[in-house]
């Protein structure tokens, strides 16, 4: 009875530390053999490049995932964010400006999301979902559905080089050592694994469950505003109606790469992993022509497969 438990634990374990990584390896050799484009430089580039956004957001959603909450609210914050940063811009002609206007923005909506979610007793879910409405809603009457132009260098963020490396690249992989350096080398990042494996534990052990998903929720705010403000800076002007469906994406990357719903467990290298597979199914399934509206049914299904997958590992381990 106990080898069969031991036998079950192993198993859980080596799926939740190793599985994301055969999957992906599984998918870009899949993917290479479909279609001999796909494993060219330019176009593994490209992948990377075009989940910047996604990555950025993912790094805020998992700190949320890990406290046990959730964060629906992404995609408005980044149409959000992004056009009242592009506003600045054109008011100003200052990208500095325009980003700290926008990271301010995100702040501000995480915080408040955090103190209401943790004062206030309701749902994250409800919570960020009412956000998400009022994001929206309140950037479409600003703008009058209309997108805003002439940003000059501010596309510089989401057109330009560094070298031969693209600078929405070099952002993301300094948000993921960032994110990285919060779970593994600071207090906070350990009370977030404590908060989320255990609440009652946590606060019992003096930790302010409170003060710890408000920050966590502050900081996915900041990374809805940074990718609004990446995204907006790629396409060359703020669109009211951009970000849609951010969320999804993210937190589909987060979940695949190991982050439990249930909250306490996950790491950014299988959030990495996430992220990656996600913007390859994406990638070569426009390469080999198929329907967006298939690519949606099939983000659908991972989705489910990946929260049943992560039942079962958290069950093998009870």
């Amino acid at each position: 009875m106990n080898r069969n438990r031991n036998k079950k634990i192993s198993l859980g374990n080596l799926y939740s530390r190793f599985g994301i990584f055969v999957i992906l390896l599984a998918t870009v050799i899949v993917a290479s053999l479909l279609n001999p484009a796909f494993f060219t430089g330019n176009n593994l580039l490209n992948v990377l490049r075009q989940n910047v956004v996604v990555g950025v957001i993912a790094c805020g959603a998992q700190l949320v995932l890990i406290c046990g909450e959730v964060d629906l609210s992404p995609g408005s914050l980044a149409a959000f964010t992004g056009c009242m940063a592009a506003m600045v811009m054109v008011s100003t002609q200052n990208v500095a400006a325009a980003v700290a206007a926008g990271l301010a923005l995100g702040a501000g909506f995480g915080f408040l999301n955090g103190i209401i979610v943790t004062k206030c007793r309701i749902p994250s879910f409800i919570m960020t979902l009412a956000t998400q409405q009022i994001a929206r809603g309140a950037i479409l009457a600003i703008t009058d559905s209309k997108p805003i132009t002439s940003l000059g260098n501010f596309t510089w963020l989401g057109q330009g080089y560094i070298g031969p490396v693209p600078v929405a690249v070099v952002i993301f992989l300094i948000i993921l050592v960032l994110t990285w350096f919060i779970l593994n080398r600071l207090r906070f990042g350990r009370y977030m694994y404590a908060v989320g494996g255990n609440r009652e534990a946590a606060k019992a052990s003096g930790i302010s469950v409170d003060a710890v998903k408000t920050k966590a929720m502050t900081f996915a705010g900041i990374m809805s505003a940074l990718g609004g403000i990446i995204l907006m800076s790629r396409v060359n002007s703020g669109q009211p109606t951009g970000g849609e469906d951010l969320e999804f994406d993210a937190i589909t990357a987060v979940i695949i790469g190991g982050t439990s719903m249930s909250g306490g467990v996950g790491n950014i290298y299988g959030t990495v992993a996430g992220i990656l597979f996600v913007g390859v199914l994406t990638n070569i399934m426009t390469l080999l022509d198929i329907s967006s509206y298939f690519q949606q049914i099939v983000q659908g299904v991972i989705i489910a497969l990946a929260v049943i997958i992560d039942s079962k590992v958290r069950n093998s381990k009870k």
